[in-house]
């Protein structure tokens, strides 16, 4: 199997993991959830409140209500189903907030364990794609600090080696050689190319 193969098959498995911050997609999906059936017990209330008024003023009309008596078994059913496709449909919400949250903590890491080159890349359809764009720059800006900075202390460590060459005084010497090292050790813990 070719890189690229593996590398997309990687993606497919990826994009099949609907939970991946749990506890955060299961508060989303209990509000989505909650919300759903706050409304649907409104509105049905509302229904059976105004069908009751409504057969009660034409008697004409009772064997109906007597009728849809016994279609509760099958109302109960669709409610079941609707609350499947609500909970399906409340996953795929969540894991489009979720996935990219998960991103970032994973790539705030990153870049705080001194990666500077890395940058976060979300999906096509994900949320979050202005956070992505604000948190690119932020590593962009400080990798660009850091190499300015350290351009500027490799500056200063060669100045002070050439100066060291002219001091006579060898525990003088020492010290500045000793300073440099340290200088030059500042920005080698981090990836900034």
């Amino acid at each position: 199997m070719t890189q690229n193969k593996k590398k997309l098959s990687n993606k497919k498995f990826q994009r099949k993991t609907i939970l991946i911050k749990k506890g955060l997609q299961y508060k989303y999906m209990i509000l989505i959830i909650a919300s759903v059936l706050i409304a649907f017990l409104i509105v049905s209330l509302d229904i059976i409140w105004t069908l009751s008024k409504f057969v009660n003023e034409h008697p004409m009309l009772q064997p109906l209500l007597a009728d849809m008596k016994t279609m509760i078994p099958l109302f109960g059913i669709k409610i079941v189903i609707y609350l499947i496709i609500v909970i399906i449909v409340s996953a795929v919400v969540s894991h489009r907030m979720a996935g990219p949250i998960y991103k970032f903590e994973k790539s705030a890491t990153i870049v705080g364990n001194g990666d500077l080159t890395h940058r976060v890349t979300l999906r096509k359809g994900d949320h979050l794609g202005d956070l992505q764009d604000s948190f690119n720059r932020m590593a962009a800006s400080i990798q660009k600090t850091v190499i300015s900075d350290r351009t500027i202390v490799r500056g200063a460590s060669e100045s002070l080696k050439k100066l060291s060459e002219k001091i006579t005084d060898a525990e003088t010497k020492k010290e500045i050689l000793q300073v440099c090292q340290n200088l030059d050790k500042t920005f080698n813990s981090l990836k900034i190319q």
